[in-house]
């Protein structure tokens, strides 16, 4: 490899961090993994879980750095997403209850996706292979939109609905 190949190579990769520092920086209110505060590795919007590192706003979190407390005794349920999709396409959870929402990446997927719910201030990323579970708390009743974030995703079809609360049909 030549020295204008490393230094193209050095320059994209520069390049690509900053996109993802501003773009978690923006996300995050200025505090978090990209912000001011470098010990908050995520954050949790209300009715969610986490420990010493809590913080108001958008909970971001993926590979590296800590995930938020499961609930012990929680309700689980489970989301997949792999091929484009959310697998279920509706995400039941009870209404002023505890609960565990797990998002999880089959390995031969090979794409990382994140589960989005802006209303209710959630975002879960996970790569391929991982899975990761967030523990919720007395989410108010409604319908809420929810998709994948990752730039052309949603236009693929990854793309729920998150139903908080009513019967299950």
């Amino acid at each position: 490899m030549n020295a204008q190949r490393v230094a193209g190579l050095t320059a994209l990769i520069t390049g690509l961090l900053l996109v993802f520092a501003v773009t978690g920086s923006a996300m995050s209110g200025g505090t978090g993994a990209f912000g001011n505060d470098p010990s908050a590795s995520w954050q949790l919007g209300p009715g969610m879980m986490g420990d010493s590192h809590t913080r108001h706003g958008m909970m971001v979190f993926g590979s590296s750095g800590s995930t938020p407390t499961t609930i012990p005794g929680a309700t689980e349920v489970r989301v997949q997403a792999a091929s484009f999709a959310f697998t279920p396409s509706q995400i039941w959870l009870p209404e002023n209850a505890d609960v565990n929402l797990t998002l999880t990446n089959p390995a031969g997927d090979r794409a990382t996706h994140d589960l989005t719910v802006p209303a209710l201030g959630i975002h879960i990323v996970v790569g391929a292979g991982e899975a990761r579970t967030v523990g919720l708390r007395d989410l108010a009743a409604g319908r809420y939109d929810a998709y994948c974030g990752v730039p052309g995703h949603a236009d693929l079809g990854m793309r729920a609905a998150v139903v908080v609360g009513g019967q299950r049909p």
